[in-house]
């Protein structure tokens, strides 16, 4: 009978224990479809903005951006914690934190950008949806004439879509910056908006 003999590593691999890889949920499925269907709306609207054959369709997607942001304002309301405006605002609100890490120096430092990014993404669905909100109801006053044929209804129209291409500029910040997690933090970072959840050993 023979015997094989192994190493240091070779002895701690065979006896080491499997790292328990749980599935904590981190983001409800009734968001997970807001944002896709928003995203999708926006970009729909967006790209016949300029068209007058696509207006029907740059309208109603509007409408069905309208009623994405409308269903997102109650499930914010109504829904579970993770949909929560609380949760969201108070991120938002940690701006101080951040600034002062940054005074401090910290800014070297892991955490700092891993909840520096999260703040910014934050800031950013923040101001898409109040970019959208007022663009949404500028675009409807707008097509509906409400304030006639004049001046007035031309600088509404400027708003709408000064609007619409600050939203998208704050659409850009927030992809560039998921695109850059991606690269920095592997498929862990996009699996919660994707999946609706992470996994609490930290590997993706």
């Amino acid at each position: 009978m023979s015997y094989t003999v192994l190493n240091h590593a070779q002895v701690a691999e065979a006896t080491a224990t499997p790292v328990s890889t749980q599935r904590k949920p981190v983001v409800d499925l009734g968001t997970r479809m807001a944002h896709a269907s928003m995203a999708l709306a926006f970009l729909m609207s967006y790209v016949t903005s300029e068209s007058e054959y696509w207006r029907l369709v740059h309208v109603y997607s509007g409408y069905s951006l309208a009623a994405v942001l409308a269903f997102r304002l109650v499930w914010g309301w109504v829904g579970p914690a993770s949909a929560r405006w609380g949760l969201l605002l108070r991120r938002v609100a940690m701006w101080r934190v951040w600034l002062n890490k940054l005074k401090q120096g910290e800014w070297l430092t892991r955490n700092f950008w891993v909840g520096a990014s999260s703040w910014v993404l934050g800031a950013a669905v923040l101001c898409i949806y109040a970019f959208c909100t007022v663009a949404i109801a500028s675009g409807w006053a707008t097509y509906n004439e409400l304030l006639g044929d004049g001046w007035l209804n031309d600088a509404l129209q400027e708003l709408h879509e000064g609007l619409g291409n600050a939203a998208m500029a704050v659409v850009c910040v927030h992809v560039g910056l998921v695109v850059m997690l991606r690269v920095w933090r592997g498929p862990q970072a996009l699996r919660p908006m994707w999946r609706g959840y992470a996994n609490t050993s930290g590997r993706g």
